[in-house]
């Protein structure tokens, strides 16, 4: 079984999000577990290796031009998978006006390349496993027939190698002019355009759910939430279309790299049995680094993108009003929306308890999750989430809304706490419940951030099912 995983971002090469974090570490796993994986993804300016060999060069026809893409080859860090960087000046930059078109032209490259992988890349492969909307037009351009439509003859490229498309984020479809399909050479009647003020359209991902052989998302419940239209009525009309469902399979957290025992950010490592005191002393610290006052109040944290769609940074800021009159503390790190930087700068001038962090730091983001006593998570939707599973691991009780993968991951009471209604009255309750239990009942308190160690988020139990579908998809 030879597969090929195809990413916009890998951790230690290019990062931008949590879809790096997965695109490193599930291929890893699933080398680790006997599966011949391979990588590739653009040769950005950003990557950061330099030990790559150039193993040739692809021609590509885009917009009426011949294109030459070099391909190079490397090794990702304390593995033994192969990584294959795709380099031209449309792949130098991640992230512009023309992000969608991009990937358009990155997803021809790999298409076009995979079917020469034996000499290449080591290839054939046998499954071509797409990631998000970046990645998502390669089962189109493997030439394979409409799953949707369900076509009783399959051509022959389409036997080449079996597609898998992974959602990581509905919110981000990659919607483009349809003038894309001229540039990429391919027939309009395979595409499913749209119309907008500005015309006719097409959305990349949506296109993947027309082709792919299979669609997973990384969560049991966000796979659910889907397929009922929580997150719009599109998707599940063509799932009615295709006549199958798409398949939850939870994310895994790289426990080497979230390793509060060795992890070299923190002044002092634990394990379960030492957290209590080792806690302490690091949140001691985080409250000196970030100014808030040295004191033995609950320390809630945030971390990741301020966001105005997913993240609930509406809800913390509302809740912050609501408890004006509890004793604790709040540090929040993150970059995102210059209108909810200009909020939280505010209201952490406003409250001596309230710190806001405006920065990208990974240091201080680790001290924030081992320093704080419960972690913040309010999102409006959360596909997965890998900040939960980092807050338990490193003994903070993840506080989170019951939608998607915080759904399947925390359990009030035991490991953490959860709230139901989008509402600022429901985190402000739920906040002032933690409060409560941090303050009058800390053997309670402790036995949870016990029991949320204790948590298994490796990738060895999700391996075995991303395994078990590609042995069903080659059947």
């Amino acid at each position: 079984m030879k597969v090929l995983f195809v990413t916009s971002e890998i951790a230690t090469l290019y990062k931008r999000g949590g879809l790096a974090d997965v695109s490193y570490a599930l291929p890893v796993a699933l080398s680790n577990a006997g599966v011949n994986v391979s990588v590739v993804m653009p040769f950005y300016e950003g990557v950061g290796t330099r030990d790559v060999t150039c193993v040739g060069q692809l021609a590509i026809d885009y917009d009426r031009r011949r294109e030459l893409v070099f391909i190079f080859r490397t090794l990702l860090p304390h593995s033994h998978v192969r990584a294959y960087l795709l380099r031209h000046p449309l792949l130098n930059n991640y992230d512009d006006a023309h992000i969608a078109e991009r990937f358009a032209f990155f997803s021809k490259a790999v298409a076009q390349l995979s079917l020469y992988s034996a000499s290449t890349l080591g290839g054939p492969y046998d499954i071509i496993h797409c990631n998000d909307w970046h990645t998502a037009l390669i089962p189109l351009m493997m030439g394979e027939s409409s799953k949707v439509a369900y076509r009783e003859r399959e051509t022959i490229q389409s036997q080449y190698a079996k597609t898998i498309l992974t959602i990581h984020n509905l919110l981000y479809k990659g919607e483009t002019g349809f003038s894309i399909t001229l540039k990429l050479g391919f027939p309009k009647s395979v595409f499913h355009p749209f119309m907008t003020p500005l015309g006719r359209a097409v959305r990349l991902l949506t296109e993947g759910f027309e082709y792919a052989d299979i669609v997973t998302t990384v969560s049991p419940t966000y796979a659910k939430e889907i397929t009922r239209g929580v997150h719009g009525k599109r998707v599940v009309e063509i799932f009615k279309r295709r006549k199958d469902t798409i398949v939850g399979i939870l994310n895994g957290l790289d426990t080497n790299l979230w390793n509060p025992s060795d992890d070299p950010a923190l002044p002092v490592h634990y394990y379960p049995s030492s957290a209590i005191p080792a806690k302490a002393k690091i949140k001691e610290m985080l409250q000196q680094a970030v100014r808030l006052p040295k004191s033995d109040v609950p320390l809630f944290g945030f971390v990741g993108r301020l966001e105005k769609r997913q993240k609930g940074l509406d809800l913390i800021a509302n809740a912050i009003k609501k408890l004006a009159a509890e004793d604790y503390q709040l540090v929040l790190l993150g970059t995102g929306q210059k209108s909810l930087v200009t909020l939280f700068e505010k209201l952490s001038a406003q409250h001596h308890n309230i710190a806001f962090v405006h920065t990208f730091d990974e240091r201080l983001a680790r001290r924030i999750y081992a320093g704080s006593d419960i972690m913040l998570v309010p999102s409006k939707f959360e596909p997965c989430g890998l900040t939960q599973m980092i807050a338990m691991r490193y003994g903070t009780l993840p506080l989170v809304r019951k939608t998607g993968g915080l759904a399947d991951t925390v359990t009030d009471g035991k490991t953490g706490f959860v709230f139901g209604p989008y509402t600022s009255s429901a985190l402000s309750a739920k906040m002032t419940e933690a409060i409560s239990l941090y303050r009058d009942a800390p053997k309670k308190f402790s036995s949870m951030m016990t029991a949320a160690m204790k948590v298994d988020f490796s990738w060895a139990h999700q391996v075995k099912e991303y395994k078990a579908l590609y042995k069903k998809l080659l059947q």
